[in-house]
């Protein structure tokens, strides 16, 4: 059976389409960590690095919105959560790096055993030919309250753009589709 250089080169681009989207996140667990221990997490609002300064937000909100689908445990509501981190911080800004006393006293103010923080380094619309795809890079973190230890980590890197070339299938075209995607990926390594 002949192959022709077509049909060769079409299967080497399909399988390395197929290859790049198998890739995943990056993740860490401790070895260590009980995770069952954590029942009651809450989140910090993500900082960023990239150019759009609302990012951090964005995201934060929707990976939020996917750890409650996870049901990971139960998660803090934002605006309670918000509230006793003013209060511990006072006019300092909630994105700036945390310190083991004022996470344990964070902890103890509002019962969580886990608080998830993260960091936006890209979230933006890149030119592709004459279309614009997403890209969203994002890494997030669970630290315990009590130890400060990071107990899980992951991150994760993808772009949307063309997936196969007949009608567009795989395509992801807005920000918001491909920050859930992100998320979702993340939440994935969360045993």
């Amino acid at each position: 059976m002949r192959r022709t250089m077509g049909t060769t080169l079409a299967a080497a681009a399909l399988g390395t389409a197929l290859l790049c989207a198998c890739s995943g996140p990056t993740r860490f667990v401790d070895p260590e960590a009980d995770l069952p221990y954590y029942e009651t997490v809450a989140i910090i609002p993500f900082t960023t690095l990239a150019q759009d300064r609302a990012a951090g937000l964005r995201v934060t909100d929707v990976f939020y919105g996917e750890l409650l689908h996870r049901d990971f445990a139960l998660v803090l509501e934002p605006g309670q959560f918000d509230a006793a981190m003013r209060k511990i911080r006072g006019g300092t800004p909630v994105t700036n790096p945390w310190s083991q006393a004022e996470l344990a006293r964070l902890g103890e103010e509002t019962g969580v055993q886990g608080i998830f923080m993260g960091t936006v380094r890209d979230y933006e619309m890149v030119r592709e030919g004459r279309k614009s795809f997403p890209l969203v890079c994002l890494e997030v973190r669970m630290v315990d309250t009590g130890t400060g230890r990071v107990v899980w980590s992951a991150s994760d890197t993808q772009k949307g753009g063309p997936g196969f070339p007949i009608l567009g299938f795989g395509e992801t075209h807005t920000l918001g589709e491909m920050t859930a995607k992100v998320c979702q990926d993340l939440l994935s390594t969360l045993p």
